[in-house]
């Protein structure tokens, strides 16, 4: 009996990208037909409150194609609670994850589904190369994230990969607010295997995330997966400590065995500007501990959802997509 083909549901958050979206489209049914008989493909698109036209084109491409799943947020919850919509409503064999601004090329999954074939459950895309300004940035990221984080492995890769079914189950189980998505995917995975390809630019607009999004989405990845800062402040305040007892040993000795004058107003403001800022520091970062605490106890909803419109039941049998949502169990 010839074994039935995969069901790979391609899984895209988007947000504001309605002059992407028909390229990008174009470009998954390209690569789709090229896979021939290999696998089937649908797509389950994840509506972060877009106020471009993003909402009106994905209900016409919903009701003219048997193959688009749509899911509406009720507004913008960001990409993180996006991507777990994606994950809680996910059904086939395989899942898709990537961006929806074409900065993560279609034409890597052949690519994925070979190295899935020869038996990976989680193939991700190495970014090779990075065409955006603070490369240099990401880099010294990732070395330092490598560093303090034992789980997160030796790759560079962000949304774009390709996970089994049972890497998503496990994925569903997490509950946590703030999240990074590449270490949740290595946490919940037995092994990966990369495609090292590089990452584009984006084909419309300029990123919406920005600096300050880049630096609240490393401040999660080192929070969630690592202890290095806190354990930062215990270093900063051994070291303040050991070189404020020796100012005051060599202040002491100066006073005591020898004659010279030491202007007085001069080194205490510096000594108490340099203690200021380093407490300062220290209650910063653990500050950002307690509010994510806060965050997580609260136990608000990642997301509401507005609308969800799924496949027709004719289409979807013609797809081969006749699986249902993967359970947390």
């Amino acid at each position: 009996m010839i074994p039935k083909p995969p069901h790979i549901e391609v899984i895209i958050p988007l947000f504001n990208e309605a002059e992407t979206l028909p390229v990008l489209l174009a470009q998954m049914d390209q690569v789709r037909a090229s896979l021939g008989g290999q696998a089937t493909l649908s797509y389950l698109f994840i509506n972060d409150g877009s106020t471009d036209r993003t909402g009106e084109l994905l209900k016409t491409l919903h009701h003219q194609r048997g193959d688009i799943r749509v899911v509406e947020l009720l507004h913008n919850f960001g990409h993180s609670a996006a991507l777990a919509c994606g994950i809680d409503h996910f059904q086939g064999d395989l899942a898709l994850f990537m961006d929806g601004d074409l900065q993560d090329s279609p034409a890597a999954l052949p690519h994925l589904l070979s190295e899935w074939r020869k038996g990976a459950e989680t193939v991700v895309v190495e970014r090779a190369e990075r065409m955006e300004k603070q490369g240099y940035l990401f880099k010294i990221f990732y070395f330092l994230l490598r560093k303090s984080a034992s789980q997160v492995p030796p790759i560079n890769f962000g949304t774009h990969c390709l996970l089994d079914k049972t890497v998503v189950r496990r994925m569903k189980a997490h509950t946590e607010r703030h999240r990074y998505f590449p270490a949740l995917v290595a946490y919940s995975s037995k092994s990966i295997r990369s495609v090292s390809l590089p990452r584009g630019e984006r084909f419309s607009g300029n990123s919406r995330v920005g600096l300050f999004g880049l630096i609240h989405l490393a401040c999660t990845a080192f929070m969630s997966f690592s202890s290095a800062p806190i354990r930062l402040v215990s270093l900063i305040g051994f070291i303040c400590s050991i070189g404020s007892l020796m100012g005051a040993s060599i202040i002491v000795s100066i006073k005591l065995l020898t004659t010279w004058a030491i202007p007085g107003w001069a080194s205490t403001m510096s000594l108490l500007f340099f203690a200021s800022g380093i407490q300062l520091l220290c209650l910063g970062i653990l500050g950002e501990y307690v509010a994510r605490i806060f965050d997580e106890v609260k136990k608000r909803p990642l997301y509401w959802v507005s609308e969800n419109w799924e496949i027709a039941p004719k289409s979807r049998e013609s797809l081969g997509a006749t699986h249902r949502p993967v359970s947390s169990a």
